[in-house]
């Protein structure tokens, strides 16, 4: 009885704040270190080369999130990729803050799929061990066929990490690889569902660093027909 309590609330909530964004035209909201956060005034712009920001303010604070291209898709944060790329700035009397999803070092998060499948290898669901990158200590379960190494499961993320990292798998003839793409200090995502009148709708979640290595969390974002506009 309490799951299925525990599940109509959830559900209430989940349409309450659909139907909260669709009532507020342009909105921008989150959950910003698990706590509500809206913003007071957003917008979006184009550059030259094609790629979309959209700015998101309340008094002191400044969301911005951007993306390679204005078109529908799913961008990653916090690739060796920095067209795609969100950050969060807080300037208070009291405090000033940046954060951004910068290239950081740190235990892996995001894995790429396999980029050499290399030969000799057997399943492993222990976790095979890996050399290179950067950092140390990732491991991984291994699906095989014939000897290649046809898929990866994290099993420990490990320490030290960067993007980008190309990693070997310890194990057959030792030259199955695959990358790091992002990190736990740095990541996520931004999706663009629709471009309608010049009007941008999506969701958005992210961790993001600062120079300390401190981390901020903005999970279950949205934004809804964000308008093109001049800054």
């Amino acid at each position: 009885m309490k799951k299925l309590l525990s599940l109509i609330a959830a559900t209430v909530l989940f349409t309450s704040c659909q139907e909260d964004i669709q009532t507020n035209t342009p909105a921008f909201q989150a959950n910003f270190n698990n706590n509500a956060w809206r913003a007071n005034y957003s917008a979006a712009s184009i550059d030259a080369g094609g790629a979309l920001t959209i700015t998101a303010f309340t008094e002191y604070e400044t969301v911005m999130l951007k993306t390679s291209t204005a078109t529908v898709g799913t961008y990653i944060l916090g690739t060796a990729n920095t067209n795609d790329f969100a950050s969060y700035d807080l300037d208070s009397p009291e405090l000033s803050k940046s954060y951004d999803s910068r290239v950081y070092s740190g235990p892996a998060y995001k894995l790429s799929a396999i980029q050499n499948a290399g030969s000799g290898y057997t399943n492993n669901a222990a976790g095979a061990q890996t050399t290179g990158g950067s950092g140390s200590g990732i491991r991984v379960a291994t699906t095989t066929t014939n000897g290649a190494v046809t898929s990866i499961t994290l099993v420990s993320r490990g320490n030290g990490y960067r993007a980008g990292d190309l990693i070997t798998i310890v194990g057959g003839n030792n030259n199955a690889k695959f990358k790091v793409v992002n990190v736990q200090q740095s990541n996520g995502e931004i999706t663009i569902t629709e471009v309608l009148d010049g009007k941008y709708t999506g969701k958005f979640k992210f961790n993001v660093v600062d120079e300390l290595g401190d981390v901020v969390t903005f999970s279950e974002g949205w934004f809804y027909k964000v308008p093109l506009a001049t800054f």
